[in-house]
């Protein structure tokens, strides 16, 4: 199972070259423990610490199996591609700059898939020496890392020279091997895998539910330029909230998360071009206000996906027939009142319940995927065939 596969053909927009790094980044939440917690930089480094019990912040190395009294923090960072001496040597960088923002670190790991190379004595094959000349007389642009690294260490070789030997006796290549199962079997016990009625189903929901959450916190983090910081009781708190939303008796992913994870919010031109796209133009909607309405339209496309494969084809019938007279309704209406015009048709269908539909999003992402082509329940904010004008 690919836990990172997204739902429609849209795929992990703002995150493809990135998922391999959030898997791992699960992977290590998946392992926490008391007062543990991991903590997410940036879209390159993830850095791991605890919390000692009196509220002071202790950092900690997470490791598998080591004891919470253990002390020290790891550093670590991912690559899923042949580890080469120049991609060795960025990481090398990453760490010099870590290290400097933090003398605590004593641990240095760089995670690898296990279906890549890594090269033998990648890091310190040069003395500190050397290493600092290729720093300091390098040219590259302002914002390359070497120049970071120059500018911080220029003038500095005993500063460098600790820091260079400190990551070298602690660096760490570690190979993984098919994460998803790895995933997978660390998350058996909280999401109750075993249980009644769960089945391979609900638990791969559950899993993929997960990802989503921390794939879009990990975004809105990015965005505010802050570092995503979960701990053991925000770890194990969602997995509780995923399990009541993500059962036989309800299926409600989170919708915020749902949006920040996998909806483009550009247009594309397939988008534009589409049928629910032009008839919410018609509507005389902003761009934003489009790209919204399209983005209950995929929510909805989701949830649609996952009574069908769960063999719940009646609760979709349902749904969109409902729809679909909720629509005729609201028509006739505003017909007799003489009031027809796309937009009433498209507020006033909005506000319509359906009863088979979880929450307000899925709601109105029925209505907008009711207006696609060719469908037998579809619908029209505007009837293209020249019956109804604004």
């Amino acid at each position: 199972m690919d836990i990172i596969e997204s739902p429609n053909d849209a795929g992990l927009n703002s995150l493809s070259g990135f998922s391999y790094q959030i898997k791992v980044f699960i992977l290590k939440m998946t392992q926490l423990k008391g007062n543990q917690q991991v903590e997410f930089e940036t879209l390159d480094d993830v850095t791991t610490r605890s919390l000692s019990a009196d509220n002071t912040v202790t950092d900690f190395c997470i490791k598998r199996y080591v004891a919470a009294e253990s002390s020290g923090i790891e550093v670590f960072q991912v690559k899923q591609t042949d580890v080469t001496k120049s991609v060795a040597r960025k990481v090398l960088y990453n760490w010099l700059l870590a290290y400097n923002e933090n003398s605590d670190i004593t641990s240095f790991h760089l995670y690898v898939d296990d279906q890549y190379s890594v090269g033998i004595n990648l890091f310190c094959s040069n003395n500190a020496k050397q290493e600092y000349d290729i720093v300091i007389e390098s040219n590259k642009r302002e914002q390359a890392l070497i120049t970071r690294v120059k500018r911080l260490y220029n003038g500095k070789f005993e500063e460098f020279k600790n820091a260079y030997q400190t990551i070298c006796n602690n660096a760490h290549i570690d190979s993984i091997n098919n994460i998803d199962r790895s995933i997978s079997n660390q998350l058996v016990a909280p999401f109750h895998a075993t249980a009644a009625g769960i089945g391979s189903t609900y638990f791969e929901k559950r899993i993929y539910e997960l990802v989503t959450k921390i794939c879009a916190r990990i975004i809105d983090s990015a965005g505010r330029r802050i570092p995503y910081i979960c701990g053991h009781a925000e770890y194990m708190q969602l997995c509780e909230e995923i399990c009541r939303n993500i059962s036989p008796s309800q299926y409600t992913p989170d919708y915020e998360s749902f949006r920040q994870a996998f909806v483009q919010s550009d247009l594309t031109e397939e988008m534009l071009q589409s049928r629910e796209c032009r008839q919410l133009r018609y509507c005389n909607l902003t761009t934003t206000e489009i790209s919204d309405h399209l983005s209950y339209e995929q929510y909805y496309e989701n949830i649609r996906q996952h009574y069908l494969r769960d063999a719940q084809k009646e609760k979709i019938l349902s749904t969109e027939r409902i729809a679909n007279q909720n629509h005729k309704d609201v028509v006739l209406e505003l017909q007799a009142d003489g009031r027809d015009k796309p937009s009433l048709r498209l507020v006033k269908t909005k506000r319509a319940g359906i009863s088979t539909m979880p929450n307000e999003f899925s709601r109105w992402g029925a209505y907008i995927f009711l207006t696609k082509d060719k469908l037998p329940n579809q619908i029209s904010w505007k009837d293209e065939n020249g019956e109804s004008d604004e």
